[in-house]
C-alpha cells in the first residue's frame, strides 16, 4: 500500500472517530456551564473538549455542532498591573452601598489577594472559554469571553470583538438588539445594536461597573428575563417585584410590577450566601419562572420543601405560585419545556422538575 493511501485512510479514520464522538455527546450526561434556549425548546451548550456549541433537544438528542474559533487570552495591561499593586481600602463605598441596599456580607465579595512587590504577567494561553452566549435571528452567536463581546458568524468565525466594562450576569436577544445585564449591586443593563454592537441605551448607574471590576461580586444580586412582547423584566436584589423596561425606550419611564401570593403582597426574600437565582421566560406564555432555596423565601409564603422552589410569576394575573422541586441546592435553572423545568446538575448533566 502506498504512503499516500495510508495517510488518506488515517485521515478518514480520524474523521469517523470525530463524527462518532459528536454523535455520542449527550447533554443529559455531559452538559456544563451556561445554556441558551432557542424558541423551539432546544438548548445550546458549550462543549470545552470540542470547543464547539452543541444544540440539543430532549427526545431528539444532538441536533447540531458548531466549532468556533476562540481568541487568545488577553495579557494584563500596564494599567491593570498598576491597579494590582495598589493596596485596596478595607471598606469601599461600594461595600457600604451594597450592605445598605441588600445586606451583602463582605464574604460575598471577592477579596483581593495579598499585595506582592512585583506583579508578573500571566503568559497568554492559546484559547479561553466563554461565560455566556445567545444566538440572534441571523444565526450569529453573541458570546461573552475573557471580558469581550464576540460576534461569530453562522460558520463559527469571529466577525467582531468589543471590550466589556464588567462581568456579565445575563444576556438575551431582544427586539432589534442584544440585552446585557452586568454583575453589579444595583442593576445595570445595556441594549446593543444587532448590526454594529453599539450601545443603544443604558439603564442604571453605570459608574458601578468600575467598582464591580475592582471588587467583583461573588454571587448575582439581579437577574433579567424578557416577556413575550420583548418587555424587559428585572428581578432586583431581594425584591419579589419586577422592574419593567420598555425594550425600545429603555430607561425612560421604568415601571414596577408587584405580585400577590394567596392575595397577599410578597415581602422581600433573604438572599444570603447563594445570591439571586436565574429568572427565565416560559416560551409563548406570559409567565416567568425564578428559583430560590427554601431558606430564602420562608417569609414570602413559600411552602416547606427539602428541595429548590420554583416561583411561577403570572404576568397576566399578577400572581405568584410556589412549585416545590426534589432538586437540592447547587442545581442551576437553564431552560423551560412545556411541562418541565431543566436544571444543570452540580457535576454536569441535566435534571428536570415538573411545572404547570
Amino acid at each position: 500500500m502506498r504512503y499516500g493511501s495510508l495517510i488518506t485512510l488515517a485521515m478518514l479514520g480520524m474523521t469517523i472517530a470525530t463524527s462518532l464522538r459528536a454523535q455520542g455527546w449527550d447533554a443529559s450526561r455531559q452538559a456544563t456551564g451556561w445554556a441558551f434556549q432557542e424558541v423551539d425548546g432546544s438548548l445550546v451548550f458549550f462543549d470545552p473538549s470540542a470547543r464547539s456549541l452543541r444544540t440539543w433537544m430532549k427526545g431528539s438528542g444532538l441536533l447540531s455542532t458548531l466549532p468556533i474559533s476562540l481568541p487568545e487570552a488577553r495579557k494584563p495591561t500596564p494599567t491593570q498591573k498598576t491597579l494590582a499593586a495598589i493596596p485596596p481600602q478595607s471598606t469601599s463605598d461600594y461595600d457600604a452601598a451594597g450592605a445598605l441596599l441588600y445586606g451583602i456580607p463582605r464574604r460575598q465579595r471577592a477579596q483581593p489577594a495579598p499585595v506582592k512587590p512585583q506583579v508578573q504577567e500571566t503568559p497568554a494561553i492559546d484559547e479561553v472559554f466563554p461565560d455566556r452566549w445567545v444566538i440572534d435571528s441571523y444565526s450569529r452567536t453573541w458570546m461573552v469571553c475573557d471580558g469581550r463581546l464576540l460576534v461569530f458568524s453562522k460558520d463559527g468565525l469571529i466577525e467582531s470583538a468589543m471590550a466589556l466594562p464588567a462581568l456579565v450576569e445575563d444576556m438575551a436577544v431582544g427586539r432589534e438588539g442584544i440585552l446585557i445585564l452586568y454583575r453589579t449591586t444595583k442593576p445595570v443593563i445595556e441594549k446593543r445594536d444587532l448590526k454594529t454592537g453599539a450601545v443603544l441605551w443604558t439603564y442604571g448607574d453605570k459608574t458601578q461597573v468600575k467598582e464591580a471590576t475592582a471588587q467583583p461580586l461573588l454571587v448575582p444580586m439581579n437577574r433579567m428575563a424578557l416577556g413575550v412582547d420583548g418587555t424587559v423584566y428585572i428581578a432586583e436584589g431581594a425584591s419579589m417585584a419586577f422592574t419593567v423596561l420598555d425594550p425600545v425606550k429603555g430607561s425612560k419611564d421604568p415601571g414596577q410590577y408587584f405580585f400577590t401570593c394567596q392575595d397577599a403582597i410578597l415581602t422581600r426574600a433573604v438572599l444570603g450566601h447563594a445570591g439571586r437565582g436565574p429568572v427565565l421566560s416560559w416560551a409563548g406564555k406570559d409567565v416567568i419562572f425564578g428559583v430560590f432555596a427554601p431558606s430564602q423565601v420562608r417569609s414570602c409564603g413559600a411552602p416547606e420543601s427539602k428541595g429548590l422552589l420554583l416561583a411561577r410569576y403570572d404576568l397576566a394575573k399578577g400572581t405568584l405560585d410556589w412549585l416545590p422541586t426534589p432538586l437540592a441546592e447547587g442545581h442551576r435553572l437553564v431552560g423551560l419545556l412545556d411541562t418541565e423545568a431543566v436544571f444543570l446538575t452540580p457535576n454536569g448533566g441535566l435534571a428536570y422538575a415538573p411545572i404547570r
